[in-house]
């Protein structure tokens, strides 16, 4: 299946399911998995964008190594989608309050943990690959985007 239809897939589940897990690679080589919520920004090239403190450890681990994944699902676990691919993160306050703008209703739990928007940076993930599983269907699919890092 071509890259444009599974992007579809995976960020339609990302639209219904608003929330996944980033998973990064500390210092000592372990993964690192936390629920986050991320955003297609429809104004951008496809990628994810997510925010998060400045101070985060993940914030470290992708400067250490950029290489990331992300997991989604549905409730009823129906549709999983992962992608993998390259991460960045920027300081810039427009770009944070843009991600804010899309995502921030979904932000209860860093709210509470991090309520000052100031702190906060974006980290962007160029998709490498997608794939989407279809469970009940027994059906997979896989594409990359074209981006290598």
């Amino acid at each position: 299946m071509e890259y444009a239809k599974v992007q579809r897939m995976v960020f339609e589940l990302i639209d219904e399911s608003r929330v996944g897990i980033l998973t990064t690679v500390d210092a000592e080589g372990y993964p690192r998995a936390r629920w986050m919520t991320p955003a297609a920004l429809t104004r951008l090239s496809g990628d994810l964008y997510a925010v998060t403190p400045r101070k985060s450890p993940k914030v470290a681990q992708i400067a250490a190594n950029p290489r990331v994944a992300w997991t989604f699902q549905t409730k009823s676990l129906d549709r999983i989608a992962s992608v993998q691919g390259q991460a960045r993160v920027f300081e810039d306050p427009g770009l944070v309050a843009e991600v804010i703008e899309e995502i921030g209703r979904y932000l209860t739990v860093l709210w509470r943990v991090n309520p000052l928007p100031g702190e906060l940076v974006v980290i962007e993930t160029m998709i490498e690959k997608a794939s989407v599983f279809l469970p009940r269907r027994r059906e997979f699919f896989e594409a990359e985007s074209g981006h290598v890092g």
